[in-house]
This record gives structure tokens, C-alpha cells and sequence, in this order.
């Protein structure tokens, strides 16, 4: 299994391939685009597998960065081009949140994973102690959020929770492998990125369609 996120501005790789496993992060003023298919690369070679080995693909695929979870389902989909089989874990960096945390905490109640979705808003979604999600992924209001009572689970480069995680790529691995048997798997056609809104570029030629028609 290959494993990605870039969903963040830390993207996350990992691989097991045949026993042999493998982890990288890459830092976090790196371009993606540039550097993700690189180090995917120095990762075979360090480990003297080859991508044709690779069974099944996990993808982190939101929310997050816009342009980044274009950059791991692209470069998936890329990489099975013409293969029609359902290999591939569609992941939400809520679940891997609330697997980093309750990997590294004692969690023994229900709590909110949120991401910053700028202009005072958030996205979020409730687990309970065992890391069932309890709700759908939803974006709400900054009242909304500060009227929340749970423990507020947060990236730790965004800051915005009362309880700050950074997950690893083994956190990466280890929730994919757990979930690649239960899940829902995906073809490579069928693989998209995870949109609770419409990107600020997409906002604002609405805005602006709207306005010129007045």
C-alpha cells in the first residue's frame, strides 16, 4: 500500500509493500506538486520496491487545502491510468485526526475534529471516544463553534482547538491498513477530492457573476 495526504501544508507519505515499509514527510514550505512524485521515487529506491509491486492506494482526500487534495488524487489517478480495479482508500483528514489523537491520548468522550475554513468559519465533525464518526463532515459559524462544549481537536499548524495533533505518516499507514479491508474502495475514476465549500477562486467569479448582472 502507498499512502497520501496532502491536504495540509505537510504532506504525508508512506508505503508497505510486500513487508517492507517506508515513511517521509515533506516540510511544509515545499511545493507538493513539485516534490510529492520525487520522493515517492526516493522512497522505492530506498527500499528497493517498485511501484508495480503496489496492490492499493489510501488518499487523504479533505478537507483541506483546495489545491492540495488536487495533487494526491491526481497524482493517484495518474499512476493507475487505464486500470479499472477498486483499489484505492478514500481517506478524510477528520478520521485521521481523530485517529492521531486517539493513538497519542486517553480519550474517553465524544469530541470535535475542526480544520480552519477561514472567514470565520469552520469545518468539523464529531467522534466519539472509540473514533466513530458521529456526524457528517459540515462547515459552521464561528458562534456555532465557540458555542461547542466538546474537546475541539485541531492541526497543530492551525491552532484553532483546545487540543493540538500532528499526525505522522505511520499514523497515515496504520489508519489506512486498518480501514483499507472495511471500507468503501474506489477506482481511480471514481476518486475526488472531499469539497464541503467552493474554493475563494470559485467564490469569487460567482461574486462577481452575481454583481455584473445587477
Amino acid at each position: 500500500m502507498i499512502a497520501i495526504s496532502t491536504a495540509y501544508r505537510e504532506a504525508l507519505i508512506a508505503l508497505n509493500i510486500n513487508g517492507v515499509q517506508a515513511y517521509k514527510r515533506l516540510d511544509a514550505n515545499c511545493q507538493h506538486s513539485e516534490n510529492l512524485l520525487l520522493t515517492l521515487d526516493e522512497l522505492l529506491q530506498e527500499t528497493g520496491r517498485n511501484l508495480s509491486e503496489n496492490d492499493a492506494f489510501a488518499v487523504v482526500i479533505g478537507p483541506g487545502s483546495f489545491t492540495g487534495l488536487r495533487i494526491a488524487t491526481a497524482l493517484v489517478k495518474g499512476l493507475l491510468a487505464g486500470e479499472r480495479g477498486k483499489n484505492i482508500l478514500p481517506i478524510t483528514t477528520f478520521d485521521l485526526m481523530a485517529y492521531t489523537y486517539i493513538k497519542n491520548f486517553k480519550v474517553v468522550d465524544d469530541f470535535i475534529c475542526v480544520i480552519n475554513a477561514l472567514s470565520g468559519r469552520y469545518f468539523v465533525c464529531k467522534y466519539n471516544s472509540k473514533g466513530k464518526k458521529q456526524d457528517i463532515e459540515k462547515m459552521i459559524t464561528k458562534e456555532e463553534y465557540e458555542s461547542i462544549k466538546l474537546n475541539k481537536i485541531s492541526l497543530q499548524e492551525e491552532g484553532v482547538g483546545n487540543i493540538l495533533i500532528e499526525p505522522s505518516p505511520q499514523d497515515l499507514l496504520q489508519l489506512a491498513t486498518e480501514k483499507y479491508s472495511l471500507d468503501k474502495l474506489v477506482s481511480a475514476e471514481e476518486l475526488s477530492p472531499l469539497y464541503i465549500r467552493k474554493s475563494q477562486a470559485e467564490e469569487g467569479k460567482e461574486e462577481n457573476l452575481k454583481k455584473s448582472k445587477i
